[in-house]
């Protein structure tokens, strides 16, 4: 059992030293949870964004949405959950985005905007 649990993949195992740049969540409680994330990685491992994303909290009939960035080009993200985005600035040093659907299907996006 102890090994199992040491040997399931999880966010900290992954490579890319993910850091969190910022986080939203919508404080409706009744209702689907939206969350946006924006991370910084250290370089284009599409595979890990990909297993970073789906590892991240997700609720039934809720969303998240993730942004990545190169970790050199950007160290400040402001996340909008009324627009379901990120900056204009930001937007253009974007490399990738991940959305998980209400159903918790993963949609992954390279260079998205």
């Amino acid at each position: 059992m102890f090994y199992s649990l040491n040997e399931t993949e999880n966010i900290n195992s992954l490579e890319g030293d993910f850091k969190e740049l910022a986080f939203k969540r919508n404080e409706n409680n009744t209702g689907p949870i939206q969350r946006v994330y924006a991370f910084s990685i250290e370089d284009t491992l599409w595979s890990e964004m990909k297993k970073h994303a789906d590892l991240l909290p997700h609720t039934k009939y809720g969303s998240t949405e993730v942004y990545y960035f190169l970790e050199e080009q950007i160290s400040e993200v402001e996340l909008n959950l009324s627009l379901k985005g990120i900056n204009q600035e930001a937007k253009s040093k974007c490399m990738a985005q991940a959305i998980k659907d209400g159903q918790s299907r993963l949609i992954f996006k390279k260079n998205p905007f």
